[in-house]
């Protein structure tokens, strides 16, 4: 394995077996900014996701046509985690289902395919990465405004989502009705206290009874496992 070093924090593991394809891609990722790492086999590749001070900031460009069941011990890392994968494949068909296996923040894309395709898909992926929240098995995407638990897709209203959002990045903290009003929907008239109740009651009946915790004369907490 090896490794070029430049400004950016963020880190790229190339995981390629074609050394001239994987030279190109770690090439076009050091020349902007991206410190770069290059395995040829998951084999070579997971000690470096075994070191976590190596792989914080960590984002894995892999060639979808690896063995797969040499690659789902690494997915399952990146998954744990949160951390981007960028597929690369040779059939557009395979992208949905790569997308569907893992619930992780990736994207595919299919060769051929130009280095400011490449540099687009990168950005577009930390930039998504960035923006999730996870409490146990919930996952908030704040870019997009979509919830998932467990995998399972759930349908929030706006209001639903901002006060979940305040919640999510509070763990194990009750927040106090008048917070939730405030910093979830911007209220500075905070009369309307009953509001979060009612709010708060329609997402235990999405996430489960037992996720939003009642905390007496105070307001809510989040409870995940």
């Amino acid at each position: 394995m090896t490794e070029g070093t430049q400004a950016r924090p963020e880190r790229v593991m190339v995981l390629e077996p074609d050394a001239e394809r994987r030279q190109m891609l770690a090439q076009t990722l050091m020349q902007s900014g991206f410190r770069c790492f290059m395995a040829d086999s998951v084999h070579d590749a997971l000690p470096f996701y075994q070191d976590r001070q190596n792989s914080a900031c960590m984002l894995t460009i892999l060639n979808a046509r690896l063995p797969w069941c040499e690659s789902v011990e690494l997915l399952s890392r990146a998954q744990e985690n949160d951390w981007p994968v960028l597929f690369l494949t040779a059939e557009a068909a395979n992208v949905a289902h790569l997308q569907s296996l893992f619930d992780l923040p990736c994207d595919a894309l299919v060769h051929p395919f130009s280095p400011k395709q490449l540099m687009n898909a990168v950005e577009n992926l930390l930039l998504l990465a960035q923006s999730l929240l996870r409490a146990g098995p919930l996952r908030l995407d704040t870019l997009h405004h979509r919830v998932t638990m467990a995998g399972e897709h759930l349908t929030l209203t706006a209001q639903e989502f901002a006060l979940l959002e305040v919640l999510v990045k509070t763990p194990g903290a009750a927040v106090s009705r008048e917070t939730l009003l405030r910093t979830a929907w911007g209220y500075q008239d905070l009369g309307e206290t009953r509001t979060v109740d009612v709010h708060i009651q329609r997402l235990r009946r999405k996430l489960g009874k037992s996720c939003i915790e009642t905390v007496y004369k105070t307001g809510y907490k989040l409870k995940m496992a």
